[in-house]
């Protein structure tokens, strides 16, 4: 046999022969009803090496039953679908193959399969259907197929559901094929107890490399852990300190680069966040847009109320999860929670894009009436019924308005909290404070300049009137005029607009026309009024300057 065998190797263009560790599970089919290949089956082998490999010494294991190959030359960089005896007929026509009449069957949802020559692994792998991309290829018709053959460990991120449009490719190259690939090795979850962090990875211990202490950091601090070691039971590895770390202090654990299934890898950082219990109302519903613009998306917005940073990891939008990572909204902060970002930066003029967080999907915010709720982990922290009435009376179109809170201390339901959006700010504010926020301090509403001169000539000094405001609600509605000081009506400039209990207003010192007004003095006017009938007069003079003579 070694003389046949060594003739075979020179007739074969002088490729060397050998029994290295290079015969590779390539694709595994365990659910094939339903799909567009034969319904049968299969496991498709791939020789990586230069050299032709005889597979009679190499044992298959499906779980713990085995199969011994038959002697057969398969070629460097070549193929072979191993089926049972009754796929052989049908399978034969994508490639080479070697058919079983004892054939132990593949569960769907996951075995251990490996390849042995006596007592060396060759290659294993335990796949899951969790593996597969989406539920529709792991309800089957779907091979599993490995992107980098190159990669010799067999962990989740190497292995992914094909995209060929018959479901799968027996016999031929794999359909997401890409020896470029390097499989993200990273840590999945991290807990803090007691004077102890313990670390999951998505990978199996067996493909990580023997950790040291050394390995790893924790800042700030420059925290060495004292001590390194695995938990068998809990599969995690528990780094011991000198102290315990601080709740609700973001720390970033880092580890040097490590030598993980024959490359040198870097595992990306991971934020850690000890996050005490948190309280109801800690985080509050605060603005909500359910009627949105034909080109914008329904959005909510969370308010921290609390002096330090929570996480929102794990939080539900009703019943559809915030963020499946660590997210921070930092103390007396904002957040902006929707399906379609770009929507909303695109129809909110002065949203704050760096306060949106993309959801895969919110739920659905009815135009007439609905209910927003906001959990915790553990329990509900706020929640509100809303309605179409709750907008003011004299809106006629409520689309792009939201409704905003009005204060963080009273209840979300509290009878008049929530009210229409300014609309001297586009309707809405997401990302920032609310235009009808109030802390009900001021007893007199206020109306001042900024300054009481105006000098339009673009040098970024004064360029526009700035008339601000600081009143004892939200609900006031406004007109604002600007006259000359013969009285002569120069601009109509706000006329029953609704600005909330704080902002400014400014006059870029032109007509109704858009033509430029003349240096002089003016006055301006400013009406607030309530729907009860209640009205206050402003009026404040100023002196519009042309400091250059060409204007």
């Amino acid at each position: 046999m070694k003389t046949k065998l060594y003739t075979l190797c020179i007739w074969l263009t002088s490729v060397t022969c050998g029994y290295g560790q290079d015969i590779l599970i390539n694709e595994i089919m365990a659910n094939p009803k339903n799909g567009q290949l034969p319904a049968f089956e299969y496991i498709e082998l791939l020789n990586t090496s230069a050299s032709v490999v005889d597979l009679s010494s190499i044992r298959l294991d499906i779980n713990k039953k085995s199969l011994q190959l038959p002697s057969y030359f398969l070629a460097p960089q070549q193929f072979v679908i191993l089926c049972t005896t009754e796929g052989e007929e049908l399978l034969s026509n994508y490639g080479n193959v070697i058919s079983f009449g004892n054939w132990p069957s593949l569960n769907n949802s996951g075995a251990t399969v490996g390849l042995y020559r006596e007592d060396t692994v060759l290659d294993e792998l335990s796949y899951k259907d969790s593996w597969h991309q989406g539920s529709v290829q792991k309800a089957g018709g779907w091979s599993l197929e490995r992107i980098n053959p190159n990669w010799k460990c067999n962990i989740a991120a190497n292995w992914s559901s094909s995209i060929a449009r018959r479901g799968g490719t027996p016999g031929g190259p794999n359909s997401i094929a890409d020896r470029t690939f390097i499989p993200k090795v990273a840590i999945t979850t991290v807990e803090t107890a007691d004077k102890g962090v313990h670390i999951r990875f998505n990978t199996d211990r067996t493909f990580l490399p023997h950790f040291e202490r050394e390995h790893f950091r924790i800042n700030p601090g420059n925290i060495i852990p004292t001590a390194v070691t695995w938990d068998e039971e809990a599969e995690q590895l528990i780094l011991g300190l000198d102290n315990e770390l601080k709740p609700q202090e973001a720390y970033a654990l880092t580890t040097k680069e490590l030598d993980i299934c024959g490359l040198r890898l870097q595992i990306p950082d991971y934020l850690i966040f000890n996050q005490p219990k948190v309280h109801y109302n800690d985080v509050v519903i605060n603005e909500v847009l359910f009627n949105p613009q034909k080109e914008g998306s329904d959005f909510v917005e969370l308010y921290n109320r609390t002096s330090l940073p929570i996480n929102l990891q794990g939080w539900k939008l009703g019943n559809h999860t915030i963020s499946q990572e660590i997210l921070l909204l930092p103390a007396q902060d904002f957040l902006v929670l929707t399906a379609e970002r770009d929507k909303i930066i695109n129809t909110h003029a002065n949203a704050m894009t760096e306060r949106i967080h993309e959801m895969k999907s919110i739920p659905s915010y009815p135009n007439q009436q609905g209910v927003v709720t906001l959990f915790s982990p553990d329990e509900l922290v706020d929640s509100l019924y809303y309605n179409a009435t709750m907008h003011a009376p004299w809106i006629n179109n409520p689309k792009g308005i939201s409704l905003e809170r009005q204060s963080y201390e009273e209840d979300s339901n509290q009878l008049d909290n929530f009210k229409s959006a300014a609309t001297l700010v586009g309707g809405s504010t997401p990302g920032y404070r609310n235009s009808i926020a109030t802390d009900n301090l001021y007893k007199k509403n206020e109306i001042f300049l900024t300054a009481k001169t105006v000098s339009p000539d673009g040098d970024g000094f004064e360029d526009e009137l700035e008339i601000n405001y600081i009143l004892n609600d939200s609900d006031y509605l406004f007109n604002l005029n600007i006259y000359a000081e013969t009285g002569r009506l120069v601009n109509r400039l706000i006329r029953q607009e609704s600005g909330g209990s704080e902002g400014k207003i400014t006059w870029d010192c032109k007509d109704e026309k858009k033509q430029k007004s003349p240096s002089g003095h003016y006055i301006y006017w400013m009406e607030i009024y309530r729907e009860n009938g209640s009205r206050e007069i402003f009026k404040g003079a100023f002196i519009l300057v042309h400091k250059s003579h060409h204007n």
